[in-house]
């Protein structure tokens, strides 16, 4: 395992893979989302955003997703090969954090104040929801990012301390809690028994395995990691990419063999 450093701009937010030389990041403080090359790290294309970003999702028929918290949107962007161009954008109901694209047809959105999880179609129409009411049980205080695959959904919420696993209809189906989930961030779905989660106050890298329900520790301080925030995967290359939270201006690349 190595480690490298790439350029960004001021405040990471979240990053989503491309391709094995391509990532989106969305950069807090300068409201802006950018394209870049996660070989060596330059700046491909940037747009610059109507509001604070959060997280981003990818969408076919090359497209991205960026909900934009200060304004209460979901911004969609168009990839026309090393280009970045805004497109349509999507009015919601409150404070959207999280996003994630469930299949062709739908995304999931997760809300803070008050904390919630909408499945909504592409152009903004909401299928269901669930909050701590519709729940029975205070679940969702902060569900900072959201992940799913063919069948599942999660949440981390990094105030509850817990990842909230839920199905397509958004009936939750288990929560998990482990010390060493003790703020947790990024989470991204690399197979069915086995998501990555950043943890900040831990300052490590987990695995959770859904199946039996297990954490055990991946990455963590010797290897580099302190406050570890957003989280994404790269299959084909085998690199994880990791930034860091509060203020800083680089995420880490980790080659993981």
């Amino acid at each position: 395992m190595e480690t490298s450093r790439g350029k960004a701009g001021i405040t990471i937010r979240d990053i989503a893979v491309l391709s094995p030389s391509r990532l989106l990041v969305s950069y807090f403080i300068n409201e802006t989302l950018r394209l870049v090359d996660s070989v060596n790290g330059g700046v491909l294309s940037q747009v610059y955003l109507p509001g604070f970003p959060y997280g981003i999702c990818l969408l076919g028929g090359g497209g991205a997703a960026v909900v934009l918290n200060s304004v209460k949107k979901i911004q969609c962007v168009c990839i026309n090969g090393d280009k970045l161009s805004l497109d349509r954008s999507i009015d919601v109901k409150g404070d959207p954090v999280g996003i994630s694209a469930f299949d062709s047809s739908n995304i999931v959105v997760s809300y803070a104040n008050p904390g919630r999880v909408e499945m909504m179609t592409m152009g903004g129409r909401v299928i269901d929801a669930v909050d701590n009411q519709k729940a029975g049980k205070n679940l969702f205080q902060y569900p900072y990012y959201i992940t799913s695959n063919k069948d599942d959904i999660f949440v981390s919420d990094n105030c509850t301390h817990m990842i909230i696993q839920m199905d397509r209809t958004l009936r939750i189906t288990r929560t998990f809690t482990s010390p060493m989930l003790k703020e947790p961030h990024g989470i991204v779905s690399v197979s069915t028994d086995q998501l990555l989660v950043a943890d900040v106050a831990s300052h490590s890298i987990v695995v959770l395995n859904p199946t039996n329900s297990t954490v055990t520790p991946l990455l963590g301080r010797a290897d580099g990691i302190q406050k570890p925030q957003a989280v994404v995967w790269c299959p084909v290359s085998k690199k994880l990419y990791v930034s860091r939270y509060l203020g800083q201006t680089t995420f880490s690349v980790f080659c993981l063999k």
